[in-house]
């Protein structure tokens, strides 16, 4: 580490955040260079991952043919997912897309699920601006739908009603927590059909340990429901998925 940023990084914090957006604006300096990296290697890199699940998706679907229903999104900040998914199957498929968020940001975060990145009210988008941009991207407004709410209130029985008999096509979670995932998987269960697939956005999220996130929700998930078949699908260095293959036969 050179002299300066030493120097830099044993400045306060309220000096650090004043110099911070100064210096990522002078070219050669290593806040510059950071920011470059970031943005066209980094997080380029994140999204061509995701793309690649969409992409397999989209691919599965269509040899899978007919594959007819919804798009669920669990969590749904900055509206980037809704609108790669969107992309990726606008052209092949109609499909009706449901959101489900809070628009509130993430809830207070329990015990099991704390980790430095997640914080109460991060990753906000409100319901009007997920709205315009979705529908300023293309889709059609009488395609799009929206469930307010944190899950463990909205996710009920009437609303489950009055999406069925319709089935699933992808069911895309981004919650994050294992609080979170866990009244989502009991819900999607009536909508999951043969070729169903379900993307898990944070599979790799705690260390990748089996025991907290999305992973323990859906291993006690599939523990509770034994006769739902799940076949791995594609997996990146964050999003895990399956396809749902039906029931077992009893014996």
């Amino acid at each position: 580490m050179s002299v300066f940023r030493r120097f830099y990084y044993w400045l306060p914090r309220l000096i650090r955040n004043i110099l911070g957006p100064i210096l990522t604006s002078i070219p050669f300096t290593f806040r510059c260079q950071q920011k470059r990296w970031i943005k066209d290697k980094y997080a380029r890199f994140g999204l061509d991952q995701k793309r690649h699940i969409f992409m397999s998706i989209a691919r599965f679907c269509n040899i899978n043919r007919p594959m007819t229903g919804y798009y669920f999104e669990f969590g749904c900040h900055s509206a980037g997912t809704m609108r790669m998914a969107f992309d990726h199957s606008r052209y092949l498929f109609d499909w009706d897309y449901v959101a489900f968020d809070s628009f509130e940001g993430l809830p207070e975060i329990p015990d099991i699920d704390k980790q430095e990145i997640w914080v109460k009210g991060k990753l906000k988008t409100t319901e009007e601006e997920f709205w315009g941009i979705v529908v300023g991207h293309g889709m059609p407004p009488g395609k799009l739908k929206t469930v307010k709410g944190f899950y463990d209130k909205t996710l009920t029985k009437e609303l489950k009603a009055s999406l069925l008999p319709k089935k699933a096509v992808v069911v895309y979670i981004d919650c994050d927590l294992y609080s979170s995932t866990v009244p989502i998987l009991p819900f999607i269960k009536d909508f999951l059909q043969v070729g169903t697939i379900i993307v898990f956005d944070d599979w790799y999220s705690f260390y990748g340990g089996p025991n907290r996130g999305e992973r323990r929700a859906f291993r006690e998930f599939r523990e509770k429901n034994p006769e739902l078949m799940f076949e791995e699908f594609v997996h990146t260095n964050e999003q895990g998925s399956f396809i749902f293959l039906g029931k077992k036969e009893a014996p």
